[in-house]
């Protein structure tokens, strides 16, 4: 395996537990999850959400920034290389449960599994369908993705 792969892998686990951390363990964290669940209570309590919201979107631009150069260090970087990334995603955020960082990493991991064990078993040009069967079967059988819940 090469080193970069590792390195890329260890790198995404750091960003990953620390957002995870800062969205369950800090204030901040908890004012971008009240905001996000109650709006109008978020302001009732002195929440400053036009504040969260910028640096809501200052945080995603940045793990947004780190994905796309941890992606270009083990792919080539080209136009068009957003829209399979973006419906992948898609996939993986529906899969896991919306609403949830656990659901993204959850959905993430199964995604990655079975179409690694697809692309192994059955060939490199059965992963998509593969994806998307999932997506179908868990908006089927479990319409809140495996970790999400009712609200």
């Amino acid at each position: 395996m090469p080193y970069v792969r590792l390195w890329v892998f260890a790198t995404t686990v750091v960003l990953s537990v620390l957002f995870l951390l800062i969205l369950e363990k800090t204030r901040l964290g908890r004012a971008i999850r009240a905001t996000s669940e109650e709006l109008r209570a978020a302001r009732l309590t002195g929440i400053p959400v036009a504040h969260i919201y910028a640096v809501t979107f200052g945080l995603g631009a940045a793990l947004a920034g780190a994905a796309g150069g941890l992606w270009g260090m083990l792919f080539p970087i080209t136009p068009i290389m957003g829209g399979g990334l973006t419906l992948k995603s898609f996939v993986v955020a529906v899969l896991g449960g919306l609403g949830t960082m656990m659901g993204a990493v959850v959905g993430g991991l199964v995604l990655g599994l079975a179409e690694s064990f697809t692309a192994t078993y059955l060939g490199p040009t059965y992963p998509n369908a593969i994806s998307f069967g999932l997506l179908v079967l868990i908006l089927i059988v479990r319409p809140t993705g495996l970790v999400g819940r009712r609200s």
